[in-house]
């Protein structure tokens, strides 16, 4: 509203309309404001201060449209075992740990990239105006080496492990493989908000509350130190012939009230106690005196697979003790599989190491967790490598095309190689075997085929119905 000299005088009819056009004003402003902050805050994770799930897909439609010509790439940190975080420590040292990874990831974030919580446990970042793949492979693992580290906590030093994968648009499909990939965590996006409640979860609860807690890393020293760890066996089936082919490995640790420690907290803690090689020697002596007693029934039975976390490639006392093992087994075969941990440490530190430990005899070197980690392209690259096994995720979702595509390369490079073989591990259903035999796969383990067994279970099974699947198992599609 204007007025001048030669406009008639102020009325109180004039004052009311401009104290009622301030008030408008003023109001409309602050409403804007409101709206603007309810909006941030429901766009924004309040535990980690990283977007939502729903700001991150509305965030990846938005570019499908404004970038379609810019390459965009979606990088998935995972953090790995949350839940037993939680069983082990409390609840309120799961979520510090979860809000340290999420600062870690914001501190390298670059300009051109926005950071979600997509689930309970898994973060995502969206990165534009890609102009080289291989500088967000750089960035991804520069990103996932600082999250790893350990987490000072009111209850001590917390170890954490996370996962990686990437996905990238492409001038093919544009953001299709994107979007597909990000549907997959729908479900555990919108499951991950349910209470979820056990057995183990509500008596840690009740064990929290009444002060009868105990500490999982002193467990776990006195366990190595004493050698009272045990080990379970899982079977490692061929879909075609329906017959046992070896023994995958997990290590079992109990405190006095017979309560388990998770094996990922198990590798993780041995590693942070600079114990995983007196770990892993333990778990190598279990496993040669338990496969002489396996092969009594069994002869053919001579593959055991044992994971290590890299520690015990650079330990002579580990080198001297498998190659004096494979002079006293001749008959034994042992497959050490390298998780996330060991191929950083195999790529940057030890790969004269892991030249002389692949040259002994009856030593396969493979990768665990497979189709988790980006690293994993090098490592089939640089690594004298000699099978693969699939993360459960990934077998899992192997309907989505990340997955499908991770599987179906990796099996073409076992192809190329005829020494090379490939495990799905994590198999619960008829259509998972069903879709390993049409991409041409013949290796897998998991709860359909067999649950993990002790050594006296494992033995029992072999003398009543030897490597055979029962009857009742899954049978080869006509």
């Amino acid at each position: 509203m204007e007025r001048s000299i030669w406009n008639r005088p102020f009325m109180s009819t004039d004052e009311t309309i401009l104290l009622t056009c301030g008030e408008v004003l003023t109001e409309s402003l602050r409403v804007n404001k409101e709206v603007t902050l309810l909006r941030t805050e429901s766009e924004t994770d309040t535990l980690t201060g990283a977007l939502t799930y729903r700001a991150f897909i509305g965030h990846l439609k938005s570019l499908q449209t404004e970038n379609v010509h810019n390459l965009v790439a979606v990088v998935y940190f995972g953090v790995e075992h949350l839940r037993t975080v939680n069983e082990h420590y409390g609840r309120k040292i799961g979520n510090a740990v979860l809000r340290s990874v999420g600062m870690r990831l914001s501190q390298l974030l670059p300009g051109n990239a926005t950071l979600s919580r997509v689930n309970g446990a898994e973060f995502a970042m969206i990165v534009t105006d890609v102009t080289s793949t291989s500088d967000v492979e750089e960035l991804a693992t520069r990103m996932r080496n600082l999250a790893v580290m350990p987490v000072y906590t009111e209850e001590g030093e917390v170890s954490v492990d996370v996962s990686s994968s990437i996905s990238f648009s492409n001038a093919t499909d544009g953001f299709s493989v994107l979007l597909a990939d990000a549907s997959a965590h729908i479900y555990e996006s919108e499951s991950s908000n349910l209470p979820v409640v056990d057995g183990m979860t509500s008596t840690l609860a009740a064990q929290n509350g009444s002060g009868d807690y105990f500490n999982a890393s002193d467990v776990l020293r006195h366990a190595i130190e004493d050698n009272t760890i045990s080990v379970l066996y899982q079977p490692i089936f061929d879909v075609n012939t329906k017959r046992i082919t070896s023994l995958d490995t997990i290590v079992r640790v109990h405190d006095a009230k017979g309560r388990t420690l998770a094996p990922y907290f198990v590798t993780a803690e041995a590693h942070r106690l600079n114990m995983s090689v007196q770990l892993t020697l333990d778990v190598l002596e279990t496993c040669v005196k338990d496969m002489t007693a396996f092969r009594k029934v069994a002869p053919e039975l001579d593959i055991v697979d044992i994971c290590m976390n890299g520690s015990e490639l650079g330990a002579s006392i580990f080198h001297e003790r498998l190659e004096q093992l494979t002079h006293e087994q001749p008959q034994l075969r042992f497959g050490l599989q390298l998780g996330s941990h060991a191929i950083h440490v195999v790529h940057d530190e030890v790969d004269d190491e892991v030249a002389a430990l692949a040259a002994l005899p009856n030593v396969e070197l493979g990768l665990t967790n497979a189709g988790t980690t980006y690293s994993e392209v090098a490592a089939f690259a640089h690594l004298p490598l000699d099978f693969a096994r699939f993360d459960k995720t990934v077998v899992r979702d192997f309907r989505t095309p990340r997955a499908k595509q991770i599987m179906q390369r990796t099996l073409e490079i076992s192809r190329d190689n005829d020494a090379f073989h490939v495990v799905f591990d994590g198999v619960e259903s008829l259509d998972q075997v069903e879709f390993i035999r049409s991409i041409g796969g013949t290796l897998a383990e998991g709860t359909l085929l067999s649950n993990a067994m002790s050594a006296n279970e494992f033995l029992m099974r072999l003398e009543t119905m030897g490597t055979s699947l029962p009857e009742a198992a899954p049978r080869q599609a006509e």
